[in-house]
């Protein structure tokens, strides 16, 4: 069986522990699961393109689990890309002129710019990513890259909800040979670049280590 997104990793507790009678108790298994994945493994940088629509101030990016965005980037045909220039939300003001933007912030799950886009407009996100899954955002680095960590950190849970300890602990030593590889990996990926974002400076945040690829650049 795949194991490439949320819905086919909810399937498989049931299939690995032979049980047709857990199917609510598997989305727990996952948050619990990525709750610990998420204290042992920092975010990784990723990059994703995003489309803004003319007439709109905003661009959604619900779906990438976006831990914080880095940097973005304005991408037009034939032309040099352009780097927008973050601020914190609420800090600039709103520009009642449709436009090209010039500034951006993170506002909730969405990009916000200073004005609305008065043409469509292709943007590159750079930013760090959780390692979590949901309905919206049903794949993510970790799960794409390292499944077996993913599985074995949820049949964990499966075992100890079962209360079948030595299946929990066949897992919890699987996780616990690998997580040492995937924190090499994202460890690795980050001394490639140790420049920090001026955003990140100006507020006072350390740089924590596109969705089309891994960026081994980070």
């Amino acid at each position: 069986m795949a194991l490439t997104n949320y819905a086919e990793l909810k399937a498989a507790v049931a299939n690995w522990m032979a049980r047709a009678d857990l199917p609510g108790e598997a989305a727990d298994f996952v948050a619990l699961a990525e709750a610990r994945l998420n204290r042992e493994l920092d975010p990784v940088r990723l990059e994703a393109s995003l489309s803004g629509a003319a007439g709109s101030r905003v661009v959604d990016i619900s779906q990438l689990s976006c831990e914080h965005p880095i940097t973005l980037f304005l991408a037009r045909p034939g032309v040099n890309e352009v780097e927008l220039t973050p601020k914190a939300s609420g800090t600039f003001p709103l520009v009642a002129t449709p436009g090209r933007p010039r500034f951006w912030a993170r506002e909730g799950e969405a990009i916000g710019f200073d004005r609305v886009l008065d043409e469509n407009y292709s943007f590159r996100l750079h930013f760090s990513q959780w390692h979590r899954l949901s309905d919206t955002t049903p794949t993510n680095w970790l799960l794409a890259n390292h499944p077996d960590i993913y599985l074995a950190a949820v049949l964990v849970w499966g075992g100890l909800f079962i209360r079948d300890s030595p299946y929990a602990a066949q897992f919890q030593a699987v996780l616990n040979a690998g997580l040492p590889e995937v924190k090499n990996v994202i460890a690795q990926s980050k001394r490639g670049n140790l420049t920090v974002d001026p955003m990140l400076q100006r507020i006072g945040e350390p740089l924590r280590g596109s969705i089309s690829s891994y960026d081994p650049g980070c």
